[in-house]
């Protein structure tokens, strides 16, 4: 267990209450002082479910959410109808040199500035913005991977110790910025992802294997570096939305606002060919989005589903912590012969980390998942989600679990069950934190949400609200 200096939050929006951070490390095995089960953990289960998440190590200088914050990963690994929990941090190249000195050595996207000399003689990255790897946990070519936005991937043994930067057998080059949200396949088990790079306007469509090894890399040239946080597989093509939202790493560092959002310009989507052809543009109304839920393609229509925004955060102020925009869940679709654009709502709970059944990435499914609030108004800047909605994407139909008031309720990933080919066969997880109950994880049924929880893993240590968790399936320590 390691232990952190107290840490002053008081005057940060997004370091309040369940986003405040953990400053230990933990193991918590099942049974007295440790771990408690609720219900009957589905014995089909063996591998580990793991969520992403940015924790700051030491007083921060500045702080702005989602963009800040330490790499920690949260795992509670199942076998034999066991389940063993443990927290921690990415130790990053950055990470270890403010371990090192003790403090906090880089800025923040809302406070930008070059390391000093102590940090670079101690070893530190000569960069203003430290890799974090704060944002996803995927596990693909037989590689754990804590992903952030700007930088290489960290591998991560199973135990959650660090082994060091992933670049992919020198296929992601210095200064390339590999996406935090790549996609499986569920037809080939390739590994989409993209690079963008702060030096040039263009965006690289990059495929690995099964196996993690390289396959395709397609520049596509762009106006601007854009904010493009995801992209979706949908059948033959890769989807990604280009939204009038820009970063200004020059203004940030000199106390300017690092993000633009020319809000009057249309939102451009881009169809990119998987074998490298050359990609196919539409154009539509403004709008912005962090999180696709799934996608795919049936003839020449692709199907695009996602959690709509009217504008991103940081078009009010990336110090305000002001993240109350209006969330829905949209159906998008292209027509690739005519160039027609549709969109429709499905429904208007607010929500967001649209997930689906990763087995059908970019296939065609039924069930889309979300952390959703039916709240119809909030105390506050920040807007949580007390709940978890299940939408029928044929019908638009849905299902909405509510695990109480005040709860803070993370992403719900689908887990398959290995038993069965239905996605309503299956199970959903999720990291919730209640303010009587405390943290535990919820397992449910993917087909019934109304039955509630199958079962809650109750955690010792709070377990703040964070980003993106995947199911391991297998992996175990």
């Amino acid at each position: 267990m390691t232990t952190r200096p107290e840490i002053d939050v008081s005057k940060y929006p997004y370091l309040q209450n369940n986003y405040a951070p953990v400053l230990e490390e933990y193991s918590f095995d099942e049974g007295e002082g440790g771990l408690r089960v609720e219900g009957e953990i589905p014995e089909a289960l063996v591998g580990a479910f793991m969520r992403n998440g940015p924790n700051i190590a030491w007083q921060p200088n500045h702080y702005v959410y989602p963009a800040d914050g330490d790499g920690m990963v949260h795992a509670v690994y199942f076998k034999d109808g066991r389940v063993h929990y443990r927290n921690r941090w990415v130790r990053t190249e950055g990470f270890k040199v403010e371990e090192k000195l003790g403090r906090s050595c880089y800025g923040s996207v809302g406070k930008i500035y070059m390391p000093d000399e102590e940090t670079l003689a101690a070893g530190g990255p000569p960069s203003p913005l430290k890799n974090l790897a704060n944002t996803n946990i995927v596990y693909h070519g037989d590689k754990l991977m804590a992903l952030w936005e700007v930088g290489n991937a960290y591998e991560l043994n199973s135990d959650l110790s660090t082994v060091g930067e992933w670049d992919y057998d020198g296929a992601i080059k210095p200064g390339d910025g590999l996406t935090a949200h790549p996609k499986i396949c569920g037809r080939t088990g390739q590994l989409v992802t993209c690079t963008q790079r702060w030096d040039a306007p263009f965006y690289t469509l990059r495929i690995m294997d099964k196996s993690g090894k390289q396959i395709l890399e397609k520049p596509i040239d762009m106006p601007d570096r854009a904010v493009m946080h995801d992209l979706q597989i949908c059948g033959d093509y890769v989807v990604i939305f280009y939204p009038p939202a820009f970063t200004n790493l020059e203004a940030g560092m000199t106390g300017g606002d690092p993000f633009i959002w020319n809000g009057d310009d249309n939102t451009r989507i881009c169809a990119i060919p998987r074998d490298g052809g050359e990609p196919i543009w539409f154009e539509k109304s403004t709008f912005f989005s962090w999180h696709f839920t799934n996608g795919f393609q049936s003839g020449d229509k692709l199907y695009v589903d996602y959690v709509w925004m009217a504008t991103p955060p940081f078009g009010l102020d990336p110090n305000s912590g002001r993240e109350s925009q209006l969330r829905n869940m949209h159906r998008m679709t292209l027509n690739l012969k005519t160039g027609e654009v549709t969109d429709e709502k499905l429904g208007p709970t607010y929500c967001e980390f649209g997930r689906a059944d990763d087995r059908l990435c970019g296939l065609q499914y039924q069930y889309g998942f979300a952390a959703a609030s039916d709240a119809e108004s909030f105390e506050g800047p920040n807007h949580g989600y007390n709940g978890v909605i299940r939408y029928n994407m044929d019908n638009g139909d849905s299902q909405f679990w509510d695990y109480g008031e005040g709860t803070s309720a993370g992403e719900p990933v689908h887990v398959p069950n290995p038993n069965s080919e239905k996605e309503e066969d299956g199970f959903l997880m999720a990291y919730v934190t209640h303010p009587e109950e405390g943290s535990f994880i919820s397992i449910m049924s993917a087909g019934d949400l109304q039955r509630g929880p199958l079962a809650k893993v109750f955690i010792p240590s709070r377990v703040p609200n964070g980003f993106h968790a995947n199911w391991m399936q297998g992996l175990t320590l």
